[in-house]
């Protein structure tokens, strides 16, 4: 929902795309220009797209990132086109959660994943993406972060962001925060149930 409009809708929808409503749910329109799909014969074709999750920025809510089946995706003009900003050499490529700087929307957290096919970290190390510059670069934040034999996977409600703190949770029961932006992480919990959503009251 639109943080200053709650008629303005998106949703994301598997093997369909980005829609967008401006009447509260009425009517709704296609927002998938520029999305790419690598598994379909027509890779920009209006439908069939796989967002994983899609997030806003919410005092700057025409910055949307997704996190897509195929790549990570960035719009400063509220959906309406989007661009790919995978970094795929930077582990920035597949996964499913995105987090969203709520007073910077050129800010955004990632989890990356390996692939689909292997749905683990990348060479069983845990890292978070971080960009500052709607994707043109990333970095790899590690500090704190287990570097081996860590296959911990990150779904799309897992990983939240508000002001300095940043916190996810994995399939393997962990929870990871972080007081400063992502630069450095502590443990808070381990061995929990698999963790689903994470969010900060």
């Amino acid at each position: 929902t639109h943080p200053s409009d709650p008629k303005r809708l998106l949703v994301a929808i598997s093997t369909a795309g980005v829609l967008e409503s401006l009447d509260g749910g009425k009517t709704w329109q296609s927002r998938n220009k520029g999305l790419l799909m690598d598994y379909l014969p027509d890779p920009g074709a209006e439908w069939g797209h796989d967002p994983h999750y899609v997030e806003l920025c919410e005092s700057q809510p025409e910055h949307v990132w997704m996190q897509n089946h195929c790549g990570v995706f960035y719009s400063a003009d509220g959906a309406a086109t989007w661009k790919k900003v995978s970094a795929p050499d930077q582990g920035v490529h597949f996964g499913f959660p995105v987090a969203v700087d709520e007073h910077d929307g050129k800010t955004a957290w990632l989890v990356p994943g390996k692939s689909d096919q292997h749905r683990t970290t990348i060479e069983g190390s845990l890292f978070v993406a971080r960009t500052s510059d709607g994707g043109e670069t990333w970095q790899q934040l590690r500090d704190g972060l287990p570097q081996e034999h860590a296959y911990d996977v990150v779904y799309r409600h897992a990983l939240s962001s508000v002001g300095d703190c940043v916190a996810f949770g994995s399939t393997t029961g962990n929870l990871y925060v972080s007081e400063d932006r992502g630069e450095t992480w502590a443990c808070a919990s381990s061995n929990l149930p698999p963790i689903y959503s994470v969010r900060w009251g």
